[in-house]
């Protein structure tokens, strides 16, 4: 089986529970690019934002896992600028970013804050701490003060009232689906007590580990009723604001 991920600590922990099965090919891309290597690997499972299946409503989507926070924990961090010249209309995206942050960034901001939002796309190497910025995936560790921003999946979390599931399992291949689920059974449980040995096998600062370790109530892999009524109404969120025409059925497996 060819499994699909992102590359940030959360996918990478998932990966890491699974090394045992030798059938397993794990390839590693850009979270944005994972649903169009779908259509062209039409037998892979991959780990996509939850909103691209907006955009493909024929992939079926894994009842079993995914990847959901509601608190602390976050694949995205928002980090305001102390400049007091700030202005919160403007924020800037930054790191593995997705259709997730684009979209949910701007409902965010007029549902709680009742501010519209621009955003923009900061593609510059170089970090401009001076400015609004939503930083998305690993770059959070390794380029700003890990643990010292806004976590946005619990901002989402409180917004809906439900977890905010960030990344769903999906394939054009439901039987590729089907053969994933049996290999996920109790995901949470499988993660969480192996998860000393996984972070002695990955390359992150200790304090991050300690960070996630303390706070691991928070992020979820597996998918319950919970997530699945929490990702329905994340598409009821889009349509309220005009993003998409329709309500469609997600196709779980």
């Amino acid at each position: 089986m060819k499994l699909i991920l992102p590359k940030n600590i959360y996918s990478i922990i998932f990966a890491e529970s699974l090394k045992n099965y030798d059938n397993v090919e794990i390839i590693f891309k850009e979270a944005s690019l994972i649903a169009t290597s779908l259509q062209e690997n039409t037998s892979a499972v991959g780990l996509i934002p939850s909103l691209e299946l907006s955009q493909h409503k024929t992939f079926f989507v894994s009842n079993k896992a995914g990847i959901s926070f509601d608190g602390l924990l976050s694949n995205s961090y928002f980090y305001l600028s102390k400049n007091d010249n700030r202005q919160l209309g403007q924020i800037s995206l930054r790191g593995d970013v997705s259709i997730n942050e684009v979209i949910l960034s701007k409902i965010l901001f007029k549902e709680r804050f009742s501010s519209d939002v621009e955003i923009s796309l900061d593609t510059k190497q170089a970090v401009n701490k001076e400015q609004n910025t939503l930083v998305v995936g690993d770059e959070n560790i390794f380029s700003w003060e890990y643990g010292m921003g806004l976590s946005f999946s619990d901002q989402i979390a409180e917004m809906l009232d439900l977890p905010y599931v960030n990344f769903v399992f999906a394939s054009q291949d439901k039987e590729a689906i089907e053969k994933f689920n049996l290999l996920i059974i109790e995901i949470d449980a499988v993660i969480e007590d192996s998860l000393s040995e996984i972070f002695e096998s990955i390359d992150y600062p200790a304090a991050v580990k300690e960070h996630i370790k303390n706070n691991f109530s928070t992020v979820y892999y597996e998918l319950t009723p919970n997530e699945t009524e929490a990702l329905e109404d994340l598409f009821k969120l889009l349509y309220y604001h005009g993003i998409i025409t329709d309500i469609f059925d997600i196709k779980f497996v």
